[in-house]
């Protein structure tokens, strides 16, 4: 076994610079809490992270955490929307929905197909090929739906770039009413409305939300509208939360804030409207991934069961067949299409996991590997080339645009690390491309082939200028130092307060330690896969707790005695009806002690 070259001193918080703890081969740590073992402590840790959850507001119960959101009219341009969005109704205008293919896209659709048919009003939904049409509002759709009789357009998860595609609709009599939530461009497309929250004379309080939450936001303008006109409109949009829980959460977006109360509602709602029998085609997802009836659903049901699942028609095939099942209101119809998504993520993941490994062999044939990878092959499919950008950055840590090729030209997606603002960065140069837009860690992007070459040294010169030494390891935050023994049901019971957990609200990382190993049982069918349960001594106590991928450094530390501490996950676990303590290491340090 190879221990890591790094040492840990002991819990003298004298000792710590800077939050630094130490280096190992896979995180830095850095501890942002000094947590001890006393209920005093504790409760002001919670207290805190509540008050940065809800960005210091103070909900006197859970049901009153709606009260907190804010008004829609802080958005720019909602109630024109809004208002324009009516008048259709009155004027029976056809109205269509142009979505996106993944999965904030899809819900987005559904959501609003379903809110405009509880409205007495049907419309269309259009999602673009991703092969023929790209990424988001296009002429070739916009076309198609102007000649089928459409006049009025709401975009959903997309339009914020599309400055040729609204000139050309603005040219065919459309109304374009853009709702989006991507990194604003130098140039706006001249639509009718534009609901962004993260324009900068938009007054809308929270910028972070996903596509989905601005379609929310929109619905409750239009709901208001129509009541203020005299009309009756009962609908309950709370309802609708589901959609943009999953939407908002499989999109990787901020659990803080706007989003924090919205999705910790809406997995309640999606619950409820589970067991009501109203949304069985998310219940068949769930089964075909492998999810109990009856138990909870969290951020990583949402994250791993639902979100590949929907994701994979769009990656894949149609991304309408996502829209139908969540909309879908026959149980043989939801069944169907339910296996056949589990069969496409199934395609997907072979194909991810091929096109990764020759990923990797590029990445392994450099001397030297720069300091950001732009990497091409002509037969990677462009719906899983995003997957194959994190699966090398989580390899390398390093930013990395993964490409393929369609109709001559180069597609593809980025992932960026930390502390490296991929689309700033690739926006400097954006008249360089053919298409592009994203999000500080993520990006989707167009080119020419004979810009690749220039590509790879422009995005590997910029990383190595702005990326600091310290920064090419990717952070681990510890929130506190704990023992094992006080992270018990009670503690557990009290994390379960700030779910949901996600993006910038991470499940609470603990300090633990000095251990020592006292047994390692490897699990799974597959022992070769490394996965253990490890028996520790801390204090004479002892704990079990779960190391994937991990069973062979574990049984190092078994032969060797050498003392270890760790960094370590907990939740809840249920089995039977029974809870129990779900602990896993997250990573861990040889204790070398110093005099």
């Amino acid at each position: 076994m190879e221990i890591d070259n790094i040492s840990l001193l002991n819990k003298d918080t004298s000792n710590f610079k800077n939050n630094y703890l130490c280096s190992t081969s896979r995180y830095v740590w850095k501890l942002k809490e000094i947590i001890a073992e006393n209920s005093s402590q504790l409760n002001t840790y919670f207290n805190k992270k509540k008050n940065y959850l809800l960005d210091g507001k103070e909900p006197t119960d859970a049901s009153s955490l709606l009260a907190l959101l804010p008004e829609p009219w802080m958005f720019k341009d909602i109630q024109k929307a809004a208002e324009r969005i009516i008048f259709a109704i009155q004027k029976s205008e056809k109205i269509t929905i142009f979505g996106d293919y993944d999965v904030d896209g899809t819900t987005s659709c559904a959501m609003l197909s379903n809110f405009f048919a509880e409205l007495g009003y049907p419309v269309d939904v259009y999602i673009p090929d991703r092969i023929l049409e790209g990424y988001g509002l296009n002429v070739i759709g916009l076309k198609k739906i102007a000649s089928d009789g459409t006049k009025v357009v709401i975009t959903v998860d997309n339009g914020i770039s599309a400055v040729q595609a609204c000139e050309e609709g603005n040219k065919l009599g459309l109304d374009i009413i853009i709702t989006d939530h991507h990194d604003i461009p130098p140039v706006l497309p001249n639509a009718f409305a534009i609901l962004n929250p993260k324009q900068e004379d938009c007054l809308f309080p929270y910028r972070m939300l996903a596509g989905v939450g601005v379609a929310f936001y929109l619905m409750i303008a239009i709901r208001i509208i129509i009541r203020e006109q005299g009309q009756k409109c009962d609908i309950n949009l709370k309802n609708y939360l589901d959609f943009v829980a999953i939407g908002t959460i499989a999109d990787m977006a901020p659990l803080t804030g706007v989003n924090h109360i919205l999705c910790k509602i809406g997995l309640e709602v999606l619950i409820q409207n589970i067991k009501l029998g109203k949304r069985i085609g998310i219940h068949e997802l769930l089964k075909c991934a492998g999810w109990k009836e009856h138990t909870k659903i969290d951020s990583v049901d949402i994250g791993f069961k639902i979100g590949p699942r929907l994701n994979a028609a769009g990656r894949l095939g149609n991304a309408l067949r996502s829209v139908e099942i969540l909309s879908t209101n026959d149980s043989d119809a939801a069944y169907s299409m339910a296996h056949h998504l589990h069969q496409e993520n199934a395609e997907r993941q072979t194909l991810e996991k091929l096109f990764t490994q020759e990923a990797l062999d590029q990445v392994n044939l450099y001397s030297e590997i720069p300091d950001a990878l732009v990497l091409h092959k002509e037969d990677w499919h462009p719906g899983v080339v995003g997957l194959v950008a994190t699966r090398v950055l989580d390899k390398f840590y390093r930013p990395v645009l993964v490409f393929g090729t369609i109709d001559g030209k180069l597609k593809g997606s980025g992932r960026s690390t930390h502390s490296f603002n991929l689309f700033s960065v690739l926006n400097e140069v954006r008249d360089q491309f053919v298409s592009f837009g994203g999000h500080y860690h993520a990006v989707g992007l167009t080119i020419l082939p004979e810009k690749l070459e220039w590509l790879k040294e422009y995005l590997a010169n910029k990383a190595k200028e702005l990326i600091l030494s310290k920064d090419k390891v990717p952070p681990l935050n510890i929130d506190g130092l704990l023992s094992l023994e006080s992270i018990d049901l009670t503690l557990l019971s009290k994390l379960e307060e700030l779910e949901p957990y996600g993006i910038e609200n991470p499940r609470t990382k603990w300090l633990v330690g000095p251990v020592t190993v006292a047994h390692v049982k490897r699990m799974g069918k597959d022992i070769s896969q490394n996965h253990a349960k490890v028996l520790f001594l801390e204090q004479g106590k002892e704990s079990w707790l779960t190391a994937f991928g991990l069973a062979d450094v574990f049984e190092g530390f078994l032969e060797t005695g050498i003392e270890v501490q760790l960094v370590v996950e907990a939740k809840l676990s249920s089995w039977n009806g029974k809870m129990s303590k779900d602990i896993r290491v997250i990573d861990y340090a040889p204790v070398i002690f110093t005099t």
